[in-house]
């Protein structure tokens, strides 16, 4: 066992009492024995404190912390601070409420050694909905760098992606941003390192939610659209303040927080936005207005949006 890398296995969790146990056990269930999990709290009002208590008397491998007080609520924070003070060669992020398959550490160990890469990424389904349970992974490794995953198609739940250490402390989870965490995260993390091995197996299987903030959020259309611009908004400065990001991707972003703003005309736009579309749109940002003035006026902007495309 001690041969083994230790593997950091990091969940946050808020009023999971319930159901944070079925997670607990699939980790315990794991082939692979050389495991620390953490499971960090971030303000749980149920019984999360007696239930982590039963798990961390039953095996000194699992750790429960609090968020700190000083850090921002939400998972983001939880789990930065577990990446924190966890010990690992190799980080596992996890959710509070999905289970791992037997095999799922053991495969992603055997896979990171034996082909010397940064990460892995492996696939997910739900296990509780009888329609629609899989998730389409249809994309080959060799098709995965920072604008493909940025701005197409290809994607990847954060329970999927196992990763060195010395790669995870260069970069974290953005605590300011609500929604989008795992976007965030993986763009940096391509922008850091593009080597990867993709394992055509589902090893994490994926709780339904028929209430889940997901759902709400989508439900609440204004809402919906302002943690879309939110997310795209914070994530290009971030980016773009500390790595040397594509054009393309730049255009990408401020299209995405253009559209939302046209759908919820709530939004307040920041005036650094104006001279981000005119550094990245030149004099093409004059279509920017067109849409902002024909939407508030006539409640059509297509025409004019279409051209910024």
């Amino acid at each position: 066992m001690q041969e083994q890398p230790l593997v950091s296995i990091i969940i946050p969790t808020f009023n999971r009492a319930h159901l944070i146990g079925e997670t607990l056990d699939s980790v315990l269930a794991q082939t692979y024995q050389n495991w620390e999990c953490i499971v960090v709290d971030d303000g749980s009002t149920d019984g999360t404190d007696e239930v982590m208590a039963e798990y961390v008397a039953k095996d000194s491998r699992f750790q429960y912390h609090h968020r700190p007080e000083d850090r921002l609520p939400g998972g983001n924070a939880a789990r930065n601070y577990g990446f924190e003070v966890s010990k690992g060669e190799y980080i596992q992020w996890f959710d509070s409420d999905d289970l791992m398959v037997p095999e799922k550490i053991e495969i992603k160990v055997k896979t990171i050694l034996e082909n010397n890469v940064d990460f892995v990424i492996s696939q997910t389904q739900y296990f509780n909905r009888e329609k629609g349970g899989a998730y389409a992974y249809d994309y080959k490794e060799e098709e995965v760098d920072f604008l493909s995953y940025a701005i197409t198609y290809i994607s990847w739940f954060t329970p999927d992606l196992f990763l060195n250490q010395s790669i995870a402390k260069r970069i974290s989870f953005n605590e300011f941003i609500k929604a989008g965490q795992e976007y965030n995260f993986s763009c940096k993390l391509l922008l850091e390192t593009n080597s990867l091995k993709k394992i055509d197996r589902v090893l994490s299987l994926r709780r339904h939610h028929f209430q889940s903030i997901g759902r709400k959020r989508q439900l609440d259309e204004k809402h919906y659209h302002q943690t879309v611009f939110e997310l795209h908004w914070v994530n290009l400065n971030e980016l773009k303040e500390n790595y040397d990001i594509p054009q393309e991707f730049a255009r990408y972003s401020l299209l995405k927080c253009l559209r939302s703003k046209l759908e919820n005309n709530e939004i307040r736009i920041p005036v650094c936005f104006f001279k981000s579309f005119y550094k990245y749109y030149g004099f093409k940002v004059i279509y920017l207005y067109l849409a902002l003035a024909s939407n508030w006026l006539l409640k059509r902007y297509h025409f004019f949006y279409n051209k910024l495309k």
